[in-house]
């Protein structure tokens, strides 16, 4: 009896770590198949044919059709750059320089991967409608109320995190994710 106790242990406790891995894996990517720049994540394998198990998963679960990285390179940020995890009672400064890409965007995102409802109908800034400051920098403020230049209405509360997608990214910058200047994200306070 007393082995059957402990191989039933055994099983629950490897299927449980074996569970939490994998979804942790898949959703927050693991060093192996994913790229950290910051507060920045991506997956460089993802709409490769030979991708790995993991990168392939994390796209299923979130809806999102890949595009390999010559074609496209996506980042998520789910913290701030002082690794606290994105909050819409706080305001959030993002600064950046445009990037050497064909087109571009930033989208606020809830956390159940819904867009974020706003009076303003607004949830993102691309390359065609930022406003950008002297050579190429721009800011964009994250805030419930609406606040001058670029600025992207947060809700009443929960969980955010950012998506930032470039089209046909330079060859440099394509060879050294985690190295590319990314945006960087400011918490500037909490309600």
């Amino acid at each position: 009896m007393r082995s059957l106790l402990r191989i039933i242990a055994f099983l629950v406790v490897g299927i449980g770590v074996g569970y939490w891995t994998a979804d942790y894996s898949m959703e927050k990517g693991l060093t192996q198949v994913s790229v950290r720049n910051g507060a920045w994540v991506t997956w460089p394998a993802a709409g490769l044919p030979d991708a790995d198990p993991y990168t392939r998963a994390h796209f299923a679960a979130t809806g999102h059709l890949p595009l390999t990285i010559f074609e496209a390179a996506s980042f998520r940020a789910e913290t701030d750059d002082g690794g606290d995890q994105l909050d819409q009672d706080c305001e959030y400064l993002i600064e950046g320089r445009a990037f050497r890409s064909r087109w571009w965007n930033l989208v606020v995102y809830k956390s159940d991967r819904d867009l974020i409802d706003n009076a303003a109908g607004r949830h993102s800034f691309n390359s065609g409608n930022m406003v950008f400051h002297g050579q190429g920098s721009f800011q964009i403020r994250l805030a419930r109320t609406a606040r001058p230049g670029n600025w992207l209405p947060l809700g009443q509360s929960g969980k955010f995190y950012l998506a930032l997608s470039l089209y046909n990214p330079d060859t440099e910058f394509r060879a050294n994710l985690d190295q590319a200047v990314l945006p960087k994200i400011t918490k500037v306070t909490c309600a």
